[in-house]
């Protein structure tokens, strides 16, 4: 059980196995009380509507919804799932025993009604004064529900029917990720344990698996806890008061720069100065907006609007959609090999494999990708510009709410107004246009090729994984060092974050010995290595799909 990871913690840290986050209620005791005194349980259901009344109202909570509110995606109401689920054949015979326990609702019965929230009088049947036996579910009654308008997910073995609430979740469209599927690593990894509290109100059964966990599930759980026990998941708030004074003196010193000379070579140094601050303030955000920092996930999610909005012109809504996108199935495809993690999703530029480029049918297109290596790093120059382009189409898409249009773009046009303004202020017109272009291609370049050297090049799947196999097999670190450590804004310790993503970077190093430990044990690559082998591993990929390309390219009829 994972001895060995948890050398080197603290004693009372290695010695706990489990921490218990999920804080269900107790159905049993319940289930004893009703029996014998149900006036308490109704009496009960009514303090606790009363109260969920109150916080509904709460201004805390209303600011809260304000800056976390997502508007769902344009999904098909008809679409398949996002992964097929192989049923199993050892579960037709216990369903068999248990046939009559268990009830199977469709998408039409779940759309057909307004959805009702479940308190404990729901339970309850005041007729036979008992509580209602909860219902058992299998894995193939579990996989029919994999669809934006039916959406059921397990937990813990806990059966939790969101298909409403999915719409309103504000981490986005991830929740689809793993609808029909158990999430339960992916929901303890990205949610705060009072969330579990609120999971209680979309319970509708237990789910029955035939297979035992996975050892290697139940080690990474035990390792979680042990590392949740050494306080691991706490940050350094001086740390990060430290980062955040050195970005401000990044900015000064480019400013300031320009304010001393308007000569060509003082404008390039002022500009690249201050692309290293906009990649180092990207990490900054990247890290409050995963609630590394604070405690309080409003303040989190305040900063990361502060630093992502107005100091970089970026749309937190549109990031915090496609990252936790990313977190969820990374480097993951559909069936049909179209990507469902979006950072893989760039053709007819790109290929990331030949799975992928086996979905291009068209001769030009392969014409183009069959260069993709060459022109792979000039493209990276731009990045910067096309996530300027995103997030503002993201925030101008017709169905999002208005306030939170309101909030994106006000945002994000207090960094153009701010930014352009020292620009043609402090500078000659031409000067002002050089300073400009060149601090937003040094940003997109220190930006995307961190981005790339993570996951680019690593396997590219269409099969459903669990989900330490999913993050393992997707993802690349970089060796530590105090210089990689800082260009990479602990990014380089990949698969460590991925693992954990609420664990603040400075805590990622310490981890790692575990993790590999981790993965040796139970036969993943754990791949880390240099900066240089890492791009030469990338760009090595790019290759190989674009030599598939040039012959593609000669056999490929055109539309």
């Amino acid at each position: 059980m994972m001895k060995s990871s948890a050398a080197g913690l603290p004693p009372a840290a290695a010695a706990a196995l489990v921490v218990t986050e999920d804080n269900n209620i107790d159905a049993a005791a319940f289930e004893q009380l009703a029996s014998t005194m149900p006036l308490i349980s109704v009496c009960l259901d009514a303090l606790d509507r009363t109260w969920r009344e109150f916080q509904s109202i709460s201004t805390g909570f209303i600011f809260r919804r304000l800056l976390n509110k997502k508007h769902p995606p344009l999904i098909d109401s008809t679409s398949s799932c996002f992964q097929s689920s192989n049923n199993n054949s050892g579960d037709s015979s216990m369903r068999d025993n248990q046939i009559s326990q268990k009830t199977i609702v469709t998408a039409d019965s779940v759309s057909s009604k307004p959805y009702m929230k479940k308190t404990l009088s729901d339970s309850y049947d005041h007729q036979q004064e008992t509580f209602a036996p909860p219902r058992t579910y299998f894995k193939e009654d579990i996989s029919l529900h994999c669809k934006p308008n039916d959406c059921w997910l397990v937990i813990k073995d806990k059966v939790y029917d969101v298909s409403m609430f999915a719409q309103q979740h504000p981490g986005g469209s991830v929740i689809y990720t793993h609808a029909g599927r158990d999430a339960t690593d992916i929901f303890a990894g990205f949610h705060a344990p009072a969330t579990w509290k609120l999971l209680q109100q979309f319970y509708i059964g237990d789910y029955m698996s035939v297979e035992p966990t996975a050892e290697l599930l139940k080690d990474y759980r035990e390792l979680r806890a042990v590392f949740m026990r050494a306080r691991l998941f706490k940050s350094s708030k001086p740390y990060y008061t430290i980062k955040c004074l050195v970005n401000a003196a990044l900015l000064a010193a480019s400013i300031t720069i320009i304010c001393l000379t308007q000569s060509l070579p003082g404008v390039l140094l002022s500009a690249f100065i201050l692309g290293v601050c906009w990649q180092q303030c990207g990490w900054l955000s990247h890290d409050f907006l995963h609630h590394q920092v604070f405690e309080t996930r409003w303040l989190n999610t305040f900063v990361g609007y502060s630093i992502g909005n107005m100091v970089l012109g970026f749309s937190t809504s549109w990031w915090k959609n496609k990252h936790n996108l990313h977190h969820a199935a990374p480097n993951e495809c559909d069936q049909t090999y179209k990507p469902i993690d979006e950072d893989i999703d760039t053709l007819p530029l790109l290929a990331w494999s030949k799975d992928i480029l086996a979905t291009v049918d068209s001769k030009i297109m392969c014409r183009v990708l069959q260069w993709q290596h060459i022109f792979f790093f000039p493209m990276l120059m731009f990045a910067r510009f096309t996530w300027l382009l995103f997030s503002w189409l993201y925030c101008s898409r017709p169905h999002m709410p208005l306030r939170t249009k309101v909030l994106e773009k006000g945002t994000m046009l207090v960094h153009y107004i701010w930014f352009l303004g020292i620009a043609f202020w402090l500078l000659h017109p031409a000067m002002a246009m050089i300073w400009i272009f060149t601090s937003e291609l040094v940003t997109g370049t220190l930006l995307g090729l961190v981005f790339v050297l993570n996951h680019n090049g690593k396997e590219v799947y269409n099969t459903s994984k669990d989900f330490v196999n999913a993050q393992v097999a997707s993802t690349r670190d970089i060796q530590a060092s105090m210089f990689n450590d800082w260009f990479t804004g602990g990014l380089n310790r990949q698969i460590e974050h991925h693992l954990f993503p609420t664990m603040p970077r400075h805590n990622l190093n310490k981890i790692s010995s575990h993790v590999r430990v981790l993965c040796e044990k139970h036969g993943l690559i754990y791949e880390d290595v240099t900066i240089a082998l890492g791009t030469y591993r990338v760009v090595e990929a790019l290759a190989e799909v674009a030599a598939a390309a040039a012959a593609a390219a000669t056999t490929t009829s055109s539309y």
